[in-house]
């Protein structure tokens, strides 16, 4: 099937951070209204990803900040500190009994990859198994709202899985190279970052418990969004970080480097505590004018 035509206007031209928690999802939630708030904003998302016309979609996968991450022994920064580029073919996974299959774009994967190594960041490929690269909710859920819904031909997509041990500002100037990779691809390129906030908001929680840090964490990065400056999250504490078990930072400071090297107007559409997490749905687009 042929692909649409290059646009005038290419490159990064839309960004959001969407949550992932599975309540959100109505095919699978015991209790639709649990979620209600933020599942309309999701959906407002996707109307505004459709009417972006983008063709290839970077994204950022908290898969391993959560299997990185040791929560029984409250350690943070574990494992290896690197930038996994999906290069497969494919990506898919299951949202209850409904399973859905992404074509990925392997030639923005490789630019990325290619030019991660020549900045001397910690990029490797990722080929899953059988030329395919397993999603679980972390990734799945905002393709649910964003791709998924789309009819053919529907963007591809370029899974990138940051590491926790990846020091923040390597986080940031990687953003950075994904805009100039974006920029020099020719094509329309949504960039979009699966983030949950603080996990410790609810004291009869089993795994979690309660800690203040959970809504301080929170404050701080909605004022971050707000005030449209991402990059106020590298000052965030570990101790904030740990106490609070936010998966939000690692990919939130990559969208802070993209959106220095490609301005945008932010739209913080929800943010909501349903349970024992906080949950944030934010877009950002078209570029801002320029002086």
């Amino acid at each position: 099937m042929a692909r649409r035509l290059a646009r005038p206007e290419t490159g990064l031209i839309w960004v959001a951070i969407l949550p992932h928690g599975p309540d959100v999802v109505l095919e699978i939630t015991e209790n639709p209204a649990l979620m209600a708030e933020t599942r309309s904003a999701m959906e407002e998302a996707g109307r505004r990803f459709a009417a972006a016309r983008t063709d290839t979609v970077i994204l950022l996968d908290p898969l391993l900040v959560h299997t990185q991450n040791l929560f029984e022994q409250r350690l943070l920064f574990r494992g290896d500190g690197t930038l996994p580029i999906g290069v497969a073919a494919h990506a898919g996974g299951a949202m209850g009994r409904t399973r859905e299959r992404f074509e990925c774009d392997q030639e923005l994967a490789q630019a990325i990859l290619a030019a991660g190594q020549a900045a001397g960041l910690p990029v490797v490929a990722e080929t899953g198994a059988n030329d395919e690269l397993p999603l679980v909710g972390g990734g799945l859920i905002p393709l649910w709202f964003t791709v998924r819904p789309m009819a053919p031909p529907r963007p591809r997509v370029v899974v990138v899985a940051p590491s926790p041990a990846v020091p923040r500002e390597e986080l940031v100037r990687f953003g950075r190279l994904l805009a100039d990779v974006a920029a020099a691809s020719g094509q329309r390129v949504a960039l979009i970052a699966s983030a949950d906030h603080g996990h410790t908001h609810d004291a009869n929680h089993a795994r979690f418990g309660y800690s203040p840090a959970a809504a301080q964490y929170d404050a701080l990065y909605c004022a971050a969004v707000r005030a449209n400056q991402l990059e106020r999250l590298l000052a965030v504490s570990d101790e904030m970080l740990i106490n609070s078990w936010a998966d939000s930072l690692w990919q939130t400071l990559i969208l802070a480097g993209a959106l220095q090297a490609v301005p945008m107007p932010v739209d913080l559409i929800s943010y909501a505590v349903p349970s024992y997490y906080g949950m944030a749905v934010a877009v950002y687009g078209p570029p801002a004018p320029q002086a």
